[in-house]
């Protein structure tokens, strides 16, 4: 379940470097295009972002309704002569400023995208969410950042640059471009496991026993062996006691089915993962929400709705 971790980048509409004046080699199929710039500088000294161009693909449903779409993104003057921020798919438009700028070439720098500037190296006949990616930058001291290489649906750069304009047009009213909120049916079930390496210690809850001798589901908790059960005498007003408290939070980052699953996650991360903190809602519509993660800053960031859903099953549990 490796996703990726995150952050990104941006470009501009002119030029794709190398081989100016040539017309473009046609591709072979199954080979490689390659019209890299040996030359181009791998160090820009500019941090002033005179226009921009980004062209990826990002898997998942990153905006309502687009699934697994390239989306183009260019700042860059109007017919005005006005610097305007757009995206493509969703139409999305507004007079761009320095923050934006800014928050782009923070982009630039984290991901160290500098290094790829003149490459231009794409593959033929790869499937759809592969296709050329594009990244055009350029600078008020003249200087360019440019490479087109073949999309990969998770990469940090086009993750991180996608979430830099959606959340600066989402500031400024236009929510075209924010991602979908989590779906969260009616509970039908549930079942939480919260280990501590530290202190050797686990709690679990769950329905995990048999029913009783009227049919009622039993709601299980385990602390250590010691194990503590109760049935469940209103199914309704129970779930949805749970299901009051799983809608006060925005699991997007943690649901394993979520386009934004991960983005936080280092590869440090990834490696370490062995589930101190397993989450699952299952649906009336047979649909499910898992989170599972070892990762410190996530169980801190969960804590809360954690210690909610603990208090709860805890208080049903002592009222039976």
């Amino acid at each position: 379940m490796r996703i990726m971790a995150a952050l990104l980048s941006a470009l501009t509409i002119f030029g794709f470097g190398g081989c100016r004046g040539k017309p473009p080699l046609a591709p072979v199929t199954g080979g490689v295009t390659d019209k890299t710039d040996r030359k181009a500088p791998k160090v820009i000294e500019s941090k002033d972002i005179s226009d921009y161009y980004a062209a990826f693909l990002l898997s998942g449903e990153w905006s309502q309704g687009n699934k697994n779409v390239f989306y183009t993104f260019a700042v860059k003057p109007d017919d005005s002569g006005v610097l305007t921020a757009t995206e493509s798919v969703t139409g999305t438009s507004a007079p761009a400023d320095k923050e934006l700028l800014d928050a782009l070439q923070a982009i630039i720098d984290e991901c160290k995208l500098a290094e790829w500037n003149g490459e231009y190296r794409i593959t033929a006949g790869l499937p759809p969410e592969y296709q050329p990616s594009t990244l055009t930058v350029n600078y008020a001291s003249g200087e360019k950042l440019t490479f087109t290489l073949n999309n990969e649906p998770s990469w940090e750069w086009s993750r991180a640059t996608y979430l830099a304009f959606a959340n600066w047009f989402a500031a400024r009213g236009i929510d075209a471009l924010t991602p979908p909120e989590a779906v969260v049916g009616t509970v039908d079930n549930v079942a939480l496991t919260l280990r501590d390496p530290e202190n050797d210690s686990i709690r679990d809850y769950g329905i995990w026993s048999e029913p009783d001798a009227e049919g009622r589901r039993m709601f299980c908790r385990f602390i250590g062996r010691e194990k503590t059960e109760a049935p469940i005498t209103d199914e309704q007003a129970f779930f949805a006691g749970v299901n009051e408290i799983l809608t006060h939070y925005d699991l997007r980052r943690y649901d394993t089915h979520s386009s934004l699953y991960g983005y936080e996650q280092t590869e440090e991360d990834w490696e370490t993962m062995s589930a101190d903190l397993e989450l699952t809602f299952w649906f009336e519509d047979d649909s499910q929400m898992n989170v599972y993660t070892s990762v410190p800053k996530e169980i801190d960031a969960l804590r809360p709705l954690v210690g909610e859903l603990i208090d709860y099953f805890d208080a049903q549990l002592a009222g039976n």
